[in-house]
Formats: C-alpha cells, sequence, structure tokens
C-alpha cells in the first residue's frame, strides 16, 4: 500500500502563534509604565482600575489572536473542518459526499493533489478508485507489475465491519461488497482514467482470518466485568486500525487487551508477527480469551 504522511504528525505551522495570557498582560504592563512609569505602583495592585483594565484588555488580545490562529488554521488541510474543509475541497475539486466524515474527506483531498499530476501511477488509480465510492471504501491498494499489469484490490467498509465486529460475514460476491468493488472496476476501467498501455484488474480483498488466544489477568479488587468488555474493546480497535497490507504483531494485540485493571497479559495465538500483503487484510477469526487466576 502507498505510503502516505500523517498529517497529525506534522510540527505545528509557524503561523500559528502560541497564547498566554500572562505573556500578554506582562507585555502590556511593561509598555503602560514606559509611558507612564508614574502609575508603576498603582500598577502592582490587583484591585487597582488600571490594573483591571489592563487585563481585560489583555484578554481580549488574546481572544482576537486566537481567533487570527483559527483563521490560519481553517486554511490548512491538516486542521480545516466542516464548511471551511469543503472550501479547501471545492479548490482542489474535490466534493464531500453524503456523510463523508472530515478525516476521510482530507484523505480525499490530499490524494487528489497528489494523483492529478502522476496520470497511470499507483495514486493515479487509488483516487479514483476511492472516489468511485468514498462512503463505501475503507481502503485501497494498487500494485504495478511488469508488463503493464495492475492490480486494484478494494477493502470495503462493510466486508470490515462484517469480519472484525463479530458480525455475519458476508460472502465475498454480496452486496454491498460486490457492488462496490463494482463501481471501483467501472471507474478505473472508464477511457478517461485507464491508461492505454494498462491491463487492470480490480479485485475485493482478501481477508485473512487470525485466530487470537490470550490469558488475562486481571488486578486485585477489578470487577469482572472488565473482561468481559476486552472482546469487543479488541474488535473496535481493530476495526479502526486495519488496512490492505498492515502487518499483525502478537504486542499490539497484547496492547489492546492490557486496559486498566489488568495486571498480565500473555498472548498463545498468534505467536509471531503476522506479514500480510497489500492484496490482503487481517481480521479476526475466532477470538479465545481466558480469564486466570494466579
Amino acid at each position: 500500500m502507498t505510503s502516505y504522511i500523517d498529517l497529525s504528525k506534522l510540527p505545528d505551522p509557524n503561523i500559528i502563534e502560541s497564547l498566554s495570557f500572562e505573556a500578554i498582560y506582562k507585555a502590556r504592563k511593561a509598555r503602560f509604565i514606559e509611558l507612564a512609569p508614574d502609575y508603576a505602583q498603582a500598577l502592582e495592585l490587583e484591585s487597582d482600575p488600571l490594573t483591571v483594565w489592563l487585563q481585560v484588555e489583555s484578554y481580549q488580545e488574546l481572544l482576537l489572536r486566537q481567533r487570527i490562529n483559527q483563521a490560519a488554521q481553517s486554511n490548512l488541510l491538516a486542521f480545516a473542518k466542516g464548511a471551511d474543509l469543503e472550501h479547501l475541497g471545492a479548490f482542489y475539486g474535490v466534493e464531500r459526499v453524503t456523510n463523508e466524515q472530515d478525516d476521510d474527506y482530507r484523505q480525499r483531498i490530499r490524494n487528489n493533489t497528489i494523483a492529478s499530476s502522476t496520470a497511470g501511477s499507483a495514486e493515479h488509480y487509488r483516487n479514483h478508485a476511492i472516489n468511485a465510492a468514498p462512503s463505501e471504501i475503507a481502503d485501497v491498494s494498487v500494485i504495478s507489475k511488469e508488463g503493464g499489469k495492475v492490480i486494484v484490490t478494494v477493502l470495503a467498509k462493510q466486508a470490515l465491519d462484517d469480519t472484525t465486529l463479530g458480525e455475519t460475514p458476508q460472502p465475498q460476491d454480496a452486496p454491498p461488497s460486490k457492488t462496490t468493488v463494482e463501481r471501483v472496476k467501472d471507474k478505473v476501467l472508464d477511457d478517461g482514467v485507464k491508461m492505454l498501455t494498462d491491463s487492470v484488474t480490480v479485485q475485493p480483498a482478501d481477508m485473512k482470518m487470525v485466530d487470537i488466544e490470550a490469558d488475562i489477568y486481571l488486578q486485585p479488587n477489578t470487577s469482572a466485568e472488565v473482561f468481559n468488555e476486552l472482546e469487543q474493546l479488541l474488535r473496535d480497535a481493530w476495526r479502526n486500525e486495519a488496512k490492505l497490507d498492515w502487518d499483525l504483531a502478537p504486542s499490539w494485540i497484547s496492547a489492546q487487551l492490557h486496559k486498566s485493571g489488568i495486571s498480565q497479559v500473555e498472548i498463545k495465538k498468534p505467536d509471531g508477527l503476522i506479514n500480510i500483503t497489500p492484496e490482503q487484510c487481517a481480521v479476526p477469526g475466532d477470538i479465545k480469551l481466558t480469564l486466570c487466576v494466579r
């Protein structure tokens, strides 16, 4: 799967100012004393009207600077939300679809920007694949092989929900997964998208079931309810994390199970790193959690 910059891990932009009421008040007070030194003693009294006035003015300046920060952030892809994000999307020619969350929409805007200048690349096909049904797709991978062969793998949100959240899995050829894959196929095989020399195959993700077995030890006086909630907590975390080409490590499973009130987690299965290809997605198979007593 294509590697993407995590916008949330970028350093704070220089245009965003760190704000402190105390720093603003101190600067205003020093400037006032510089211009009117006779009032220096009065400003040492918290109850003096001049002190109160300077504090009020300093707070107003703090609010103004905060508003300027917010205005600057609304023009940055990493920070823009709601209608501000939609205006950014309009600038780049990407419209929000119904019920699309900000994070998903933000990623599509970024993908579109990358793909617009790299026709025929993996980013090009991935962007068009996601845009075929953005509200239904969890992930897309694109593999370019020799001879112009391109494999587009689609991970549908419904298929991911079915297999990670403990619901009854749907067959790979049943709606909505097939509908999603077919929409992607129609999109990427369109003459305006597919490169003339490419042979493109669109396929659903191979859901690789991984059995989980772990021994759980509770801390003293911890309610058994904590243990009873662990499986669903693991499934929820898995649903949020799972992508194509995402390797599953026992340490990740242990971290999800080691919640407040848990003293120890011993992972029995899997016994090592589960390597996942760009055409696969690791999903939970049988989950067996055993409550143990020392």
